[in-house]
């Protein structure tokens, strides 16, 4: 089983070390910033309403194995290499839908209607390329705003493609996907060693794959550019980014008949980056307004003072929190008292490879006060995988 323990202590170093260069502020910053478009030319009507037949869409489906009349890549399903991922990714997929996704919808759609109907923006700190798990409970979303320690990278040339290369980039991209098909979440360690850049090449691959996989069709892909305390830049996907590595990527999309788009950012949450003198805690906190926050699978983070930042903006931005018990601790939901709670599942102690954190007693106190109220599971998600004993905190606040 993943070494939990040591995925924590490298995870803090990273929160250490990852961002160094962000530690340089400027004396103004703005009070409210916008993205600022290099590209002046197109906004996100005209990029959202962009003809189907783009090469983001017909990369994204050649990864998801769909055919279709308009993506001019269908040629390479002929290929042995890329004929063995879409059967590979078909039938993994029906498993994937009869196991977990199927009874994740259905009860995500009963569970979160008000919500739901509500909110416009899903948040899903610490989500990694999980897009698929934030999109079958909250598919109604507009957008979608994630974020984690993983690089952005590209998407593959795959016209460039040798028949060697496309054998070894077949296998690494499903091999990336492994970990969410088995256990129901990504493992920061893993993912750092498979999306570098001589395999996958950074989450964009995957997080294409997700959004394309769960009917989406992608209209565009737009990297994200931060100048110090200054602005973020949102700019083409073939902007010359060799001077200076993308932080963040935005994905446009169009879904039953809406348009929509995803975002995720490569960011260090931790206080000293993540604080109201940073111009991506500003507009993480002006984009998050109103909206539900999910969280799974968060490595028990936003336990610790030094995420304190990030679990305010989430109490005091969000009409809804759902998550596991690696999310904010359940006494910050009580002790506020503006949340209704309601609980799904069972709760077991940390897996054991977290042996320096304990039961939250007020969590274990709330589920035999309330042990009538408390409903079932029909899935099993998050890191008790092995012992199916899942548990899910949906707080809802009370003026909603």
């Amino acid at each position: 089983m993943f070494n939990f323990r040591f995925c924590f202590f490298a995870l803090l170093f990273f929160l250490v070390s990852c961002n160094q260069q962000v530690k340089t502020k400027t004396t103004e910053s703005p009070a409210d910033p916008q993205i600022k478009f290099q590209d002046s030319t197109r906004d996100v009507k005209s990029i959202t309403s962009q003809k189907i037949d783009n090469q983001f869409h017909n990369i994204a489906a050649l990864l998801c194995g769909q055919k279709s009349q308009a993506n001019q890549l269908n040629y390479l399903f002929d290929s042995a290499s890329w004929a063995s991922h879409a059967a590979f990714i078909d039938s993994s997929w029906q498993v994937l839908e009869k196991n977990r996704l199927s009874a994740m919808k259905t009860w995500g759609k009963n569970e979160f209607a008000k919500p739901n109907s509500k909110a416009k923006v899903v948040f899903y700190p610490f989500s990694g390329p999980d897009y698929l798990t934030a999109q079958a409970f909250f598919p109604d979303a507009q957008t979608y705003i994630m974020l984690g320690l993983e690089p952005v990278g590209k998407l593959p040339d795959i016209e460039k493609f040798n028949n060697n290369e496309a054998l070894d980039y077949t296998n690494d991209f499903r091999k990336s996907l492994s970990d969410l098909f088995d256990k129901s979440y990504f493992i920061t360690q893993k993912m750092l060693a498979d999306f570098q850049k001589q395999k996958v090449n950074g989450l964009l691959p995957v997080l294409s794959f997700f959004i394309q996989k769960t009917g989406g069709e992608i209209t565009d892909v737009r990297y994200l550019l931060r100048y110090g305390q200054d602005s973020i830049s949102e700019v083409p996907y073939d902007f010359d980014v060799s001077a200076k590595k993308p932080f963040g990527v935005r994905i446009f999309f169009t879904q039953n008949g809406k348009q929509k788009s995803t975002y995720y950012f490569k960011y260090d949450v931790s206080n000293n980056f993540f604080n109201d003198s940073c111009v991506f805690y500003k507009f993480i906190n002006a984009q998050t307004q109103a909206c539900i926050t999910y969280i799974k699978s968060a490595s028990y983070l936003l336990h610790a003072n030094f995420m304190s930042n990030m679990r305010n903006l989430i109490l005091e931005n969000s009409i809804a929190v759902v998550e596991d018990d690696t999310g904010i601790p359940f006494d910050f939901f009580e002790g506020k008292n503006d949340f209704d709670i309601q609980l799904y599942g069972a709760y077991t102690k940390p897996v054991k490879n977290f042996p320096y954190l304990k039961m939250q007693k007020g969590l274990q106190a709330a589920l035999h006060r309330d042990s009538a109220k408390v409903k079932q599971l029909p899935f099993h998600l998050g890191y008790h995988w092995g012992t199916k004993k899942d548990i899910i905190i949906f707080a809802q606040k009370k003026s909603l």
